[in-house]
C-alpha cells in the first residue's frame, strides 16, 4: 500500500467514527522510536575570547563546531542522553588567561518535550581539553522538523556554563530515529 492510500483509510476512519474506529484501535499500533541520533555543526559564540592568530579584541570570538548526540526516549516525553560537541579552534579566554585548544564537551542531558517538535534539554558534563578540563552545565532548546522516514532537521540553541565564562551555541542538525 502507499502513504496517500494509508492516509486515505485513516481519514475514512476517522470520518465514519463508531464501529470503524473501534476496529483500528484493534489493529497492532506501529511501533515507536525509542533512539535518535543527531550529528550537528554550528558554532560556539564566547565574549570572552581571543583568537590567538590576531591583535587582543574585546568583542569575543566564534568558534566553529560538530557534535553527536544520542537519546533514549525513558517516557512519552523524556529522553536522556550524551551530547558530544568538538570545538575546532584555539583560543584563549581573556580574563581568566586560560587556553583552550580544540576542546571535547561531553554531557548527560535530560530532554523533555514542551511541545509536539520543540524541546528543552539540560544536564551536565565535563569539557576536556589539554590545558585544562572543566566542569560544564549545558541548558537549551531545539526544534524538530520531520523530512520523512524517520529524519529529522533540528537547529538548537544551548548555553554552556563553565567555571570562569559560558558560552551560546548556535548548531543544525540531522536526526535519524530508530
Amino acid at each position: 500500500m502507499t502513504y496517500k492510500f494509508l492516509l486515505s483509510i485513516i481519514f475514512l476512519f476517522m470520518f465514519f467514527g463508531g464501529q470503524v474506529m473501534a476496529q483500528e484501535e484493534a489493529e497492532p499500533a506501529e511501533t515507536a522510536t525509542l533512539n535518535r541520533v543527531v550529528f550537528s555543526l554550528g558554532y560556539t559564540w564566547i565574549p570572552q575570547a581571543d583568537d590567538l592568530d590576531e591583535a587582543e579584541s574585546d568583542g569575543g570570538f566564534f568558534v566553529p563546531a560538530i557534535g553527536f548526540d544520542y537519546f533514549r526516549k525513558v517516557h512519552e516525553r523524556w529522553e536522556v542522553g550524551l551530547m558530544w560537541d568538538w570545538e575546532l579552534e584555539h583560543y584563549i579566554i581573556r580574563d581568566e588567561n586560560l587556553e583552550r585548544e580544540r576542546s571535547m564537551l561531553f554531557a548527560l542531558i535530560a530532554n523533555y518535550e514542551l511541545m509536539e517538535h520543540w524541546s528543552v534539554f539540560g544536564g551536565g558534563g565535563i569539557e576536556l581539553e589539554k590545558h585544562e578540563n572543566l566542569p560544564v552545565i549545558r541548558i537549551g532548546t531545539e526544534y524538530s522538523v520531520e523530512m520523512g522516514q524517520q529524519w529529522e532537521f533540528i537547529p538548537s540553541f544551548a548555553l554552556d556554563i563553565k567555571k570562569g565564562y559560558n558560552t551560546w551555541n548556535l548548531a543544525v542538525g540531522f536526526c535519524k530515529r530508530f
